[in-house]
């Protein structure tokens, strides 16, 4: 069985070398696909998604011309780990019931309230749902879960007449919403992380499984090419390098040590019990032998 080695981890979230672009496309006759920073999901033809993210965390709204379902997905950066989901909940989730729960006020009576669960991606949410007893029927449903050390937030609201509509955009929503480990950055061993705590150069090379060396290339070799080259990588949550940039060294020797970099193998990374993606540089040195 692989062992979990234990890294102190930064809290701030790093944004990866690897930027990801926001796409709206075609996957279909009847579906678009959507993807953002870690976020995605798919959508059914016919409707549009807003993005109205701010610094604070991603939003998503989802809506059709002419009719009246909405799905919000909100999603707080702030990572949220097992010991602080309650809290999590009281300070994101509840807040926003209670807005959602003020707009189905009809000024006589607030809206019926009923506690339920649902599947969300393939883990299980809760929720609750909210009735309005004015003469528009209409639903909202508030949904919440912890998923990859963050706070999920939906919202789906629709009036009676756009139930069968709205059920449809929900079942594609909810079933294809993917939302990605946020990728950390690794610091010394044995100290507490903190906010802003820079990566050490070398502290990759000692967590390796398997750190394979890099070949020296014919023409580095023949130009007496030599010295270190630092590889920034980025580790998925079971150990396995995804992405390698050389960042430092000569460019004769990058191509071979990003080479090398791709073949490492770490052991799975976890942050209060939550598997997590890190980054962090590989250091190879280059010596020119006669």
């Amino acid at each position: 069985m692989t062992s979990i080695y234990k890294v102190a981890l930064a809290m701030g979230m790093v944004v990866s070398f690897l930027s990801v672009s926001v796409y709206a496309q075609a996957a279909g006759p009847e579906l678009n696909h959507f993807a953002v920073e870690g976020i995605s999901f798919d959508y059914p033809s016919g409707y549009s998604v807003r993005d109205e993210s701010t610094p604070e965390g991603q939003q998503f709204i989802i809506t059709q011309k002419g009719s009246s379902v909405q799905l919000t997905i909100v999603v707080p950066l702030r990572l949220v780990t097992r010991s602080t989901y309650e809290v999590a909940v009281e300070n994101f989730a509840q807040p926003l019931l209670k807005k959602v729960a003020m707009t189905l006020e009809d000024g006589k009576s607030s809206p019926e309230r009923i506690s339920f669960q649902t599947p969300v991606g393939a883990q299980q949410a809760e929720g609750v749902r909210l009735r309005s007893s004015g003469s528009e029927k209409k639903t909202a449903e508030v949904i919440w879960l912890r998923w990859s050390l963050r706070l999920v937030e939906l919202v789906f609201v629709r009036s009676d007449a756009d139930e069968s509509a709205g059920a449809q955009l929900w079942q594609t929503v909810s079933s294809s919403l993917r939302v990605e480990a946020p990728v950390l950055a690794v610091t010394a061993t044995g100290t507490k992380p903190t906010e802003g705590d820079k990566t050490k150069d070398d502290v990759l090379n000692g967590k390796a499984l398997s750190l394979p060396p890099p070949a020296y290339p014919a023409v580095a070799r023949a130009a007496r090419a030599f010295g270190t080259v630092k590889v920034q990588v980025i580790i998925d949550e079971h150990g396995n390098v995804i992405a390698a940039q050389a960042v430092e060294g000569h460019p004769l020797l990058k191509a071979a040590a990003v080479a090398a970099a791709r073949q490492a193998r770490f052991s799975p990374t976890l942050f209060e019990g939550d598997p997590v993606k890190v980054t962090g540089l590989i250091r190879y040195e280059f010596h020119v032998r006669e």
